[in-house]
């Protein structure tokens, strides 16, 4: 019985190593997601914004409708534009991969980030690079 005195120590320091490790493991991947999440939403305004690029001499009519016709250099200067708008004070962390369009009435848009752990960790690497897309479609109605 003397032999087991003191044993429950190391089980605490054990357990509560394993506790702070996966606290540290859920709270970077939810800044993780959290980083995502945003770079979509930038992804999305900066689409949305792009599809808006055409002048109303842009606008053509086929099987009676009207429909704009969305210039690929048009479509670039104004993702770019919009992307450096919603930048703010942060210009590096967010950088136009492509801005296209594809058929003419949809802008296509790619845009990268980069994400770093809240704190650094030999567990988790130093960071990573995200890449969302995006559509938007003109639709005249």
């Amino acid at each position: 019985m003397h032999g087991e005195r003191g044993s429950v120590l190391p089980l605490i320091l054990v357990f509560l190593m394993i506790g702070l490790t996966a606290a540290y493991v859920l709270v970077a991947a939810t800044s993780l997601s959290i980083e995502r999440k945003r770079l979509l939403t930038i992804a999305d305004a900066v689409a949305l914004s792009a599809s808006e690029s055409f002048a109303a001499a842009d606008v053509t009519f086929v099987d009676a409708e009207l429909q704009p016709v969305l210039d690929p250099t048009k479509v670039h200067e104004r993702a770019l534009a919009t992307l450096e708008d919603l930048a703010g004070a942060s210009p590096d962390s967010v950088a136009l991969v492509s801005a296209s369009t594809p058929d003419g009435v949809t802008a296509a848009v790619v845009i990268t980030g980069h994400w770093t752990p809240p704190l650094t960790h030999a567990l988790l690497p130093s960071g990573l690079e995200i890449t969302v897309s995006s559509d938007a479609r003109v639709v005249l109605s």
